[in-house]
């Protein structure tokens, strides 16, 4: 089949690479600010596992390419993939005005955006309304399917889902759908069918409801500390309990990311403009907020209340582990809190390091080291704030002999307290360790 997907963030190549590994000829367009010369030399936006290979071995063998003109595309796409991130509503607008004023035949456009409840409606709207004033006679379907990927584990999300929601109320946009996506729905039926508005509801309220877990889980967590409780045998006693499960159930230093948040910001919003009251989510988003502090507030009272002179290390820089991306992350708040009070902060991240330099900018206060024990150098104490594979069972012996003071605040609880403190640690986690 041939698909043309319009956008070339993380989403859209994930898309075009897997559609194209199924045996499609697909044509991947930007509508940002990526370069077509750039896709073709395999230098991608994101710093997505096996992205690169997929993208170079998909190119090579001729079922992926790209392309910057979108006129192309239209004409190329028998079916026309919405890729775009949330915040570039407008180049999504201007595909859908193309596509109105150039189409003449058929058209199946598939959005996976995350845009406002009601869009693909509306796109549908506008683009039978553009044929009608051309006199085109031909079918139009606008079909909602919306991305449930990770960064960092996002080809296996897409190929291997949970679910494919699709929303629609065409049988034949349907069928062409279901046909494109089984390569990916082999071993049970995950595919999904509901209204439009349904999927796009149903990707705002699967992020609202992880959200609400995660601030959930970290204030029973912080709570636990008052009466001196190990939460970690809490998360196995809810954990256990078959209506709950194990699935975000860590407490930690806050969630970040490009898209969560803003998903959830979203959805309050869009209640918030319809009138209805949006107190829960607001106060999960504040509360979060608040939790990327929560090491920080916890080596200030450790360091009775004066943090000038001294020297932070820190583990950890991207939201996640397995991604580049420091936006929106942890990371970005807490050492805004340490430099502000006058810490020293140096910094490691195996990937990250490029993207938190251009969103710290030309501050001062914190300097990026290439090696995590670099990072313990004369510190007075270790920040983990990303739980990175190759931080869990780290040189104990090389790190007591680096760092001044033996003390880490664990933000992600990769370390258990009796082992940490049985080596000479002083050890402050979240819901664990030391109590300050």
């Amino acid at each position: 089949m041939k698909i043309s997907v319009f956008g070339c963030e993380l989403t859209g190549l994930v898309t075009a690479g897997a559609l194209a590994h199924a045996g499609n000829d697909v044509m991947s367009l930007p509508v940002g600010y990526v370069k077509v010369d750039d896709l073709n030399a395999n230098r991608l936006p994101r710093d997505e596992p096996g992205l690169n290979s997929l993208i170079a071995q998909q190119k090579e063998e001729g079922r992926l390419r790209f392309e910057a003109d979108w006129s192309k595309g239209i004409a190329h796409g028998q079916v026309l993939i919405l890729s775009t991130p949330s915040w570039r509503m407008d180049r999504a607008e201007a595909v859908i005005k193309l596509i109105g004023e150039t189409v003449k035949s058929d058209v199946l456009v598939v959005n996976q955006s995350t845009f406002p409840i009601g869009t693909a409606d509306r796109f549908e709207a506008k683009l039978k309304l553009a044929f009608a004033e051309r006199g085109v006679v031909a079918n139009v379907a606008v079909v909602a399917m919306p991305d449930f990927l990770s960064e960092g584990s996002a080809i296996d999300n897409f190929m291997r889902p949970d679910r494919i929601v699709l929303g629609g109320t065409d049988k034949a946009a349907l069928k062409v759908m279901r046909d494109l996506m089984r390569p990916f729905n082999r071993v049970t039926d995950q595919i999904k069918v509901m209204s439009t508005r349904a999927a796009e509801y149903t990707k705002y309220a699967v992020n609202a409801l992880l959200a609400t877990r995660i601030s959930l889980i970290n204030e029973l967590a912080n709570n636990a500390e008052h009466f001196n409780v190990d939460f970690e045998e809490v998360r196995q006693g809810l954990g256990s309990d078959k209506r709950i499960g194990f699935s975000y159930l860590y407490p930690g230093c806050g969630f970040g990311g490009p898209s969560f948040a803003a998903d959830v910001k979203s959805l309050v919003a869009t209640l918030q403009g319809k009138g209805y009251d949006a107190d829960l989510l607001r106060t999960v988003l504040s509360n979060n907020e608040t939790q990327k502090e929560v090491l920080f507030r916890k080596a200030w009272r450790f360091f009775d209340n004066d943090l000038r002179g001294i020297k932070i290390g820190v583990w950890g820089l991207s939201f996640k582990p397995n991604t580049a991306t420091v936006e929106n992350a942890p990371s970005l708040k807490a050492l805004e809190a340490f430099v502000a009070q006058g810490a020293q902060v140096q910094a490691y991240d195996p990937t990250a390091s490029a993207d938190f330099s251009q969103h710290w900018g030309a501050r001062t206060g914190v300097v990026l080291v290439d090696d995590m024990y670099k990072a313990l150098d004369g510190v007075d104490a270790l920040v983990i704030l990303t739980e990175w594979k190759m931080f869990w069972s780290p040189d104990f012996k090389q790190m007591k002999q680096r760092m001044r003071q033996p003390v880490i605040f664990d933000g992600r609880n990769i370390f258990e307290p009796e082992l940490i403190e049985d080596m000479g640690f002083r050890y402050f986690a979240v819901g664990r360790g030391e109590i300050v």
